[in-house]
């Protein structure tokens, strides 16, 4: 079976860049519902196509969902996981629409996610062609705003996650190949200061400076960074005044969190409350507004397997692959926090995603998408012989 599945994916080689090519000259950014309406409509028909049933999750403001389900005649539930939106505005595949130069592959969301959605559905399709049926049920969910923090479908994709034994996530593989076995939680907040205005040339001893005050408050964030520990911190955006000559009565932060550990984000919980409620500039008041949006994904027993079991795999595909950790987020985050085994960054690999040089080596999606399906061979193999 292997071996014809093999040959199946190697032979779809052309297809898969051709379905590509559709996919990322569609604008599909978060916010533009009708273009992530679109990809939801060729995610359903391909899907459909392969024996699943399928329903579109339509939502008011954003683009809708794909959920996917398809019974097997064996015991395990597997949760295939990727989204359909990018981080572009519309009107940017019309300016740089999908090309190849070399080994390489460019365009909006070419890597992050399009080719992963591609493999997915490939590996699945050649899976079907083999009338594979070694599982209790796969569920796929293709969601349209993992890049805005999966506000419409977190709630979704951690019920599907509880319940499945295994769940992988088509992220792009890293610049090296690796899958992804742990990832940072990821923190918000906004740090909103109130000072007092005054005249700054002629009674400045009469305001309070919420600029000062954000000062001493950023220097005290940065300091929260431990680069041993994995733990960062960073203030991207800052806010405040309204004229040189007025001293200012507000000012405003944007703080960035990653933590390795829930034990690490409880601890940098207190440290930002606490450097909140600490005035250095008397008259001044800061609220804290935000928390995690994303738990930590951390690699534990469990996930070690399922690693080997794609390690396995990759060899069997004719590579070899390793696993990393990284501090970018994704949906595996949610999985991962229930409990459930996350194999991450299972998609083609390719580099500087959310920016106009994002780029896919184009000629790893045949052999990510063999090692996609020969490790769903692999998990129902394992579980028929429990």
């Amino acid at each position: 079976m292997k071996e014809n599945i093999g040959k199946y994916i190697e032979g779809k080689e052309q297809e898969m860049i051709n379905s590509l090519e559709e996919m990322v000259n569609i604008d599909s950014g978060s916010y533009d519902k009708k273009g992530v309406e679109r990809i939801a409509s060729i995610m359903a028909k391909r899907l459909k196509a392969i024996g699943f049933d399928v329903q579109v999750l339509y939502q008011e403001n954003l683009g809708p969902h794909v959920v996917a389900r398809k019974k097997g005649n064996g015991g395990k539930k597997i949760f295939l996981v990727g989204h359909m939106d990018t981080v572009f505005e519309e009107g940017t595949a019309k300016k740089r629409p999908f090309r190849i130069e070399g080994s390489r592959a460019y365009g909006p969301g070419v890597a992050d996610m399009k080719a992963g959605l591609i493999t997915m559905v490939y590996a699945l399709e050649s899976l079907e062609k083999e009338s594979w049926d070694q599982f209790g049920e796969i569920c796929v969910i293709a969601n349209s705003d993992e890049e805005i923090g999966s506000p419409t479908s977190e709630e979704l994709i951690e019920k599907e996650g509880k319940e499945a034994d295994m769940a992988f996530v088509l992220e792009p593989g890293r610049a090296d190949g690796s899958i992804v076995s742990a990832r940072k939680g990821v923190g918000s907040f906004d740090m909103v200061i109130s000072g007092k205005a005054a005249h700054a040339g002629v009674e400045p001893e009469k305001g309070a400076s919420a600029i000062e005050e954000l000062a001493h408050k950023i220097l005290a964030l940065h300091d929260l960074t431990d680069l041993q520990t994995g733990t960062t911190v960073n203030v991207g955006v800052i806010k405040g005044g309204t004229r040189s000559n007025v001293v200012a009565e507000s000012a405003y932060a944007k703080v960035d969190l990653r933590v390795p550990t829930k034990q690490e984000e409880g601890r940098m919980q207190k440290a930002i409350e606490n450097i909140a409620q600490k005035a250095h500039v008397s008259g001044t008041n800061t609220r804290v507004i935000g928390g995690l949006s994303r738990p930590p994904m951390t690699k534990e027993e469990n996930t070690k397997e399922l690693v080997e079991t794609v390690m396995d795999a990759a060899r069997q595909a004719g590579f070899d692959v390793k696993d990393t950790t990284t501090g970018g987020g994704s949906d595996g985050n949610f999985i991962a926090a229930l409990g459930t085994p996350v194999a991450d960054a299972m998609g083609p690999v390719g580099g500087l995603g959310h920016s106009d040089q994002e780029y896919l080596q184009w000629d790893t999606m045949v052999p990510r998408c063999k090692m996609l399906a020969f490790s769903l061979l692999l998990c129902g193999e394992k579980s028929e012989n429990r």
